[in-house]
């Protein structure tokens, strides 16, 4: 469907093109006859007879490339749509992979904590009373 968008919208493209070129060919040989019968101003004889049947021409220019650009735009999107389908299974994949690992760490954080707590418990008085000596020199600076 997007090839045959694309093929009509250059096929109106050219049609009103050719229909411009053809009608502007017209309108300086039917100038130049009636220029030899009449006489006057080339440019002004020549902007009578183009300017008003030239709309439709511009409307099939303008109308194929509204239609390619549409179709680009559908080209575009269609590929980012699978680009944003793409991403979110990695992402399904990728949160399921990180819940097992949690599920996997829960169970040995808890036995990392039963641990600490011995070793919290097991601390001397003198450790604790160095980790306070510490903060005060962080804290406090005497210079």
């Amino acid at each position: 469907m997007k090839k045959f968008l694309f093929g009509f919208g250059g096929f109106l493209i050219l049609l009103g093109a050719a229909g411009i070129i053809n009608h502007i060919s017209m309108a300086i040989k039917a100038v130049q006859e009636e220029q030899e019968i009449y006489g006057g101003s080339i440019p002004f004889m020549i902007l009578q007879m183009t300017g008003s049947t030239i709309g439709p021409y511009i409307s099939c220019i303008i109308g194929g490339g509204m239609i390619i650009a549409i179709t680009l735009f559908l080209n575009e999107y269609q590929k980012r749509s699978e680009l944003t389908s793409q991403l979110i299974q990695a992402l399904t994949e990728q949160r399921s992979i990180q819940s097992e690992k949690k599920t996997d760490n829960h169970n040995s954080t808890r036995e990392d904590y039963k641990d600490t707590n011995t070793k919290v418990i097991s601390t001397t008085k003198t450790d604790v009373e160095l980790s306070v000596d510490q903060d005060d020199e962080r804290y406090f600076w005497k210079g």
